[in-house]
């Protein structure tokens, strides 16, 4: 019986020695880290994460070609400006000139000042709001 036992107990502790020099030196501790819940949890935000980076890295690339062809169409647009530039300009339109009927010079003698007489245009809408404050204005003679 003592024979058991001293064999026994001499197991444990080689198996016991034998277990720490695998989990030291052989990386056997990898096995129990990659085996935890939270372990597994982290790879798999990190595999999303992965994801969710070629997917930004492909519409980075869409933006990058569509950037690339706004940029040829405005260099395209600047030199059809520049190459109109060396043409004479068009000339503006002409407008009519209304005839407006001349007014006789103030006279210093009357001692009074008159407006020349304007030829009326088209009336100027005003709003309701503001036509009913200029009635309510009374200007001094």
């Amino acid at each position: 019986m003592t024979r058991f036992v001293i064999g026994f107990l001499l197991g444990v502790i080689l198996g016991a020695a034998g277990m720490g020099a695998f989990l030291v030196v052989g990386h056997g501790s990898d096995y129990f880290v990659s085996a935890s819940p939270r372990v597994r949890e982290l790879e798999a935000g990190l595999r999303e994460g992965q994801h969710e980076r070629e997917w930004l890295r492909a519409r980075l690339t869409e933006a990058n070609d569509a950037l690339g062809r706004l940029e040829s169409r405005f260099v395209g647009l600047a030199q059809r400006f520049e190459s109109l530039a060396g043409q004479p300009p068009l000339a503006p339109p002409r407008l009519r000139p209304q005839a407006v009927p001349s007014a006789a010079p103030p006279s210093a003698a009357q001692g009074q000042l008159r407006a020349p007489a304007l030829a009326p245009a088209a009336p100027i809408p005003t709003p309701p709001v503001a036509a009913s404050a200029a009635r309510g204005i009374e200007l001094a003679p």
